[in-house]
């Protein structure tokens, strides 16, 4: 475990500095905790919690980088430094037993993927707000009927509000009857639930013996030939593939002929080459405060910042706020922050709350209109890819201005 104050950040979180942290922060997380607890400092504004190991433990850099940012950003509003402790923890492990012990701060932040489950009981026992920094896939689904879901702030928007971009974008163009399928993934399938459900309710079409996407095997030749007699005899205006970058499915998607006024419609950007016309949506959202924000990052840190990096800084912005309050309970670390009023800069947010005024900062990942179980909105990209390479671009803002 480290502790810092938003004073020290700047100095001494260099890449050589996160290297070092992340080494240590591995060995601190075998620790027991009685040994662990015994050396803990007081408990400040926040605890960052970030994995040790496994594919998201390169999450947590990014993550750091952005809220550090905010931090810094904060004391140039006139607040004073913002104490703050960091620990790592195992992925997929429970964060309370490791917590034993120590006297927790009022905001909780919790690691990318945290178990909802038990992270909701810590939530709840110890009576604390947990930002849930990168949060965005199917476990949000049953967010509200968890345990502790009133403390559960989710940062990032939700996968599904991708999904609800290319609805949206498909039913402007009057682009209504489709062909649904899958990869089968549990991830692809709720987005493609999603995206039927939300086509319905405009008046979209599912053309074909299917009731629901149809699963796909790209390995399965007598699959991918039925799908390409159905897009001949049903024409629909777009085949929409739920499936992963650069995956089996959409390499054998590509790879097929398809009638000519058939649309690829994918949940990711178009990035590979086709002769049709296809569809997709940028994973990367953005809230009303992402220039600026992308300029100070690419400053500070010399690379441009993704969704990672911009859910730590909303994430820092919001820790910031709860610092500023005043009279507060451990128990109230989020009270000052409204998402129902007007979106406003950090420092007059910060200046709000100092006055003992409710407030709401402007988010650059998105709308800042979270609320306990309920991730925010944002402004999303729609990309329209021509056969020879031509890109079209729609914003579509899913929430509040």
């Amino acid at each position: 475990w480290r502790d810092w104050s938003s004073d020290v950040c700047s100095s001494d979180l260099t890449d050589r500095g996160l290297r070092r942290w992340r080494v240590a922060g591995v060995v601190a997380s075998l620790v027991a905790v009685q040994s662990v607890a015994a050396a803990l400092p007081q408990p400040g504004h926040a605890l960052l919690l970030l994995p040790s190991e496994g594919p998201v433990a390169g999450l947590g850099d990014g993550l750091r980088r952005g809220f550090v940012l905010a931090l810094e950003k904060s004391r140039g509003c006139g607040l004073p430094a913002v104490q703050w402790s960091v620990g790592w923890v195992p992925p997929d492990a429970d964060p309370a037993p490791l917590l034993k012990g120590r006297r927790l701060p009022p905001v909780l932040l919790a690691p990318p993927a945290t178990p909802l489950v038990e992270t909701g009981l810590l939530a709840r026992d110890a009576q604390r707000q947990v930002l849930l920094t990168l949060q965005r896939g199917a476990s949000l689904q049953q967010l509200a009927t968890r345990p502790g879901s009133d403390r559960l702030w989710p940062v990032a928007p939700a996968r599904t509000l991708e999904i609800d971009a290319l609805v949206k974008s498909l039913s402007d163009a009057d682009q209504l009857g489709f062909l649904l399928i899958t990869d089968g993934t549990s991830d692809q399938q709720l987005l493609a639930d999603r995206f039927l459900e939300g086509m319905r309710a405009q008046g979209g079409v599912l053309l074909g013996p299917d009731v629901t996407a149809r699963v796909v095997d790209p390995t399965k030749q007598e699959d991918m030939k039925l799908l390409g007699s159905d897009a001949e005899w049903f024409r629909p205006s777009s085949l929409v593939v739920m499936t992963g970058p650069d995956s089996p499915l959409m390499k054998a998607v590509l790879k097929q002929t398809w009638p000519k006024d058939v649309s690829l419609v994918w949940p990711v950007p178009p990035r590979q080459r086709s002769d049709r016309r296809q569809v997709g949506v940028d994973e990367a959202s953005r809230g009303p405060g992402w220039k600026g924000f992308e300029k100070s990052f690419r400053q500070r840190w010399g690379y441009t910042p993704s969704v990672v990096e911009a859910s730590g800084y909303d994430a820092g912005q919001l820790v910031a706020l709860s610092a500023a309050g005043r009279n507060q309970t451990p128990a109230d670390g989020l009270k000052g922050f409204d998402p129902s009023i007007g979106a406003r800069p950090l420092c007059d947010a910060i200046k709000a709350r100092v006055q003992g005024r409710s407030a709401r900062p402007q988010g650059v990942a998105s709308n800042m209109d979270m609320k306990p179980a309920t991730p925010p909105t944002a402004t999303l990209e729609v990309i329209e890819k021509q056969p020879d390479g031509a890109r079209k671009i729609r914003n579509f803002n899913l929430g509040a201005s």
